[in-house]
């Protein structure tokens, strides 16, 4: 579909630029001008717009995300139609997805796991508690925002958990698919639970559970074997989270949890638990330099005895931390060290992955469509160099953004350069000949010209069957880069009727992908029975086309009227409405031919004459 970048819908939300593209419908980011706030903008593919039951899916999407309220759920704030425009206005959540963490930094430790899955339950509990199912649990669908807040969207496929019994379809992403779905179609609560299992075996070990090349192979998998624990993939997962996995992704859904509720508690008191057991092994530290830090920074203000390390508990213990660093004195590598890693062990929070995370790393906006002034400003906080350039690009206005490098959602140093790439508009090509090139070549051919190859559709023509003969583009044409072509190549002619009966015609038409039509027409050449001719219905015949097959009738026979004593021109009129050819026989002026009378006329009247034959009116 078209970029609505710039666009005003429904009088309120200005398009601002595309954020993601899916098979059913676009995000954009967009600014409410009533309320003055960014928001998301998911606008219905036109194609689709035009189905009733999936506009009724999306807007049951709406009603149902609009049931929903809690602080790690994406907020949905309207639903309306603009013309052909469907769209769905949600909370804007700046950031990466799920998927994008795991690309960027592989399997996640037991802590950065669990701090990621426990507010993720929380919204899924919410949602069950308020009888609502997701259905599509992925990490596509997670969203960890730059405020590091974890937040689950995309109740695209949500059902009321009364609706569950039977789906009618398998839906959702097949790698996180429940076995009661892909054999019977159901899903209860216990279904997201099994999703968010197997996204948990995800995140520890960095693969999905069941491998395929084709989705089907996967759900056999999910179907018919037991998913692992994760420690056999990757030793260091601590057992209890083996035990959590095994517990949300048994395939008996009687087994696991009854819904993200009762997995809540358990996956609190895990992190909790880890939390602790990372502490301690914190403990593990040279005895020396925990006491000599012990010493030096960790008694508050005020106190007379020095607070041990090994009597503090976690919380005490940061507390302590951030009392002394407000008064240390920098002079001693042995704090240094310590401090380091302490850091390191005990930051692991909920942020670690955004621009305050590891090593001060900033995220790049995405600045698509933008003025170069305003992605300088969007840029200023992150302390980066910024470099300009310019290129060609199909999608976005001449003089706006088209993109950075690096891309929108890095992470980067700060220091570091990022170039801003402004758009001149989509390339003028011309469209190359193709002719005589296999269809194969031919995809090559337009892909090196800078086109996008589209349909290879097949026409009956003179060409030797299996040759490019045209594409849909005229050969020279200038188009804009990218443009898609369609190629079509040659079946070679339709074979030579004329002249044949009709059940000859037929037979060699029997094996030929049209639609074959017939009719009768009369004809003063071809006998009766004999086919007259194969008209095409467009040309060239595409694959599959109508053809019509004429089969002659014989001659038409008109009987001939008396046309004695008529006027010239009235007995021409009369003799050309009845499909005869008039040969005037006279030594009037036309300018008499209306006053003039026929004295006689050949053939005779009451003779029959065939249609198309030539008669003769005399007036001398």
């Amino acid at each position: 579909m078209a970029n609505l970048a710039g666009q005003l819908i429904a009088q309120r939300y200005l398009v601002r630029s595309l954020v993601a593209e899916g098979g059913m419908a676009s995000v954009y980011l967009a600014q409410d001008n009533v309320l003055d706030r960014e928001v998301a903008l998911k606008v219905i593919h036109p194609h689709l717009a035009k189905d009733k039951s999936f506009v009724d899916k999306f807007r049951r999407e709406a009603k149902v995300a609009a049931k929903l309220s809690h602080p790690n759920l994406v907020n949905v704030f309207d639903q309306g139609t603009d013309g052909e425009v469907i769209f769905l206005v949600m909370e804007y959540v700046p950031g990466i997805t799920l998927r994008d963490a795991m690309n960027d930094f592989g399997a996640l430790d037991a802590n950065k796991t669990l701090d990621i899955i426990e507010p993720l339950t929380a919204a899924l509990a919410a949602a069950h508690a308020a009888g609502i199912l997701h259905r599509d649990l992925k990490p596509e669908n997670v969203f960890l925002s730059n405020g590091g807040t974890v937040k689950l969207g995309d109740f695209g496929l949500a059902r009321a958990i009364t609706q569950h019994t039977q789906t009618g379809s398998v839906v959702g992403t097949v790698a996180y698919l429940s076995p009661e779905l892909v054999l019977r179609g159901q899903a209860d609560a216990r279904s997201d639970v099994y999703s968010l299992g197997v996204m948990i075996f995800e995140m520890l070990t960095g693969s999905q559970p069941y491998q395929g090349e084709q989705a089907v192979q996967i759900a056999y998998q999910h179907a018919n074997d037991n998913i692992p624990a994760p420690s056999s993939v990757k030793p260091t997962v601590p057992e209890l989270l083996d035990e959590i996995v095994l517990w949300a992704t048994a395939r008996n859904p009687a087994h696991r949890p009854s819904s993200a509720e009762a997995l809540l508690p358990v996956i609190k008191r895990a992190r909790s638990d880890l939390a602790r057991g990372l502490d301690t092994s914190l403990q593990q530290i040279d005895k020396t330099a925990r006491i000599n830090f012990d010493e030096e920074f960790l008694a508050p203000a005020g106190a007379t005895e020095v607070i041990s390390l090994e009597t503090l508990e976690p919380e005490q213990f940061n507390s302590g931390i951030a009392l002394k660093l407000q008064k240390a004195n920098r002079r001693s590598k042995l704090w240094l060290t310590v401090f380091t890693l302490l850091a390191i062990f005990g930051g692991a929070g909920s942020g670690w992955w955004f621009s305050s995370g590891p090593g001060g790393l900033a995220v790049i906006p995405d600045l698509t469509g933008r003025t170069l002034e305003a992605a300088i400003l969007a840029l200023e906080p992150l302390e980066v160099i910024i470099e300009q350039a310019e290129e060609d690009s199909a999608t976005v206005p001449v003089g706006a953004v088209s993109r950075t490098d690096p891309a929108s959602g890095s992470r980067i140093f700060k220091g570091s350069t990022v170039t801003i790439y402004l758009s001149l508009g989509p390339k003028q090509l011309k469209v190359p000949d193709a002719r005589g090139l296999s269809p194969q070549e031919a995809r090559s051919l337009l892909s090196d010209s800078g086109f996008t190859p589209g349909a290879i559709k097949n026409f009956f023509s003179s060409e030797p069957s299996g040759q490019v003969f045209a594409l849909s583009a005229e050969i020279g044409a200038v188009l804009n880069q990218g443009s898609v072509i369609d190629i079509r190549v040659s079946l070679g002619e339709l074979p030579e009727v004329a002249g044949l009966t009709a059940e000859q015609a037929r037979a060699l038409l029997a094996d030929i992908d049209i639609v074959l039509e017939e009719a009768e027409v009369f004809s003063n050449e071809i006998p009766a029975g004999s086919v007259v001719s194969l008209v095409l219905s467009k040309t060239p015949l595409e694959e599959g086309g109508k053809v019509k097959l004429e089969t002659s009738k014989g001659p038409e026979i008109v009987i001939m009227p008396n046309v004695v004593g008529e006027t010239i021109a009235a007995a021409k009129t009369l003799l050309e409405n009845l499909g005869l050819r008039v040969v005037i026989d006279t030594n009037q002026l036309s300018s008499n031919f209306g006053i003039a009378k026929v004295r006689n006329q050949t053939p005779t009247a009451g003779s029959e004459t065939r249609v198309g034959d030539s008669v003769t009116i005399i007036s001398r």
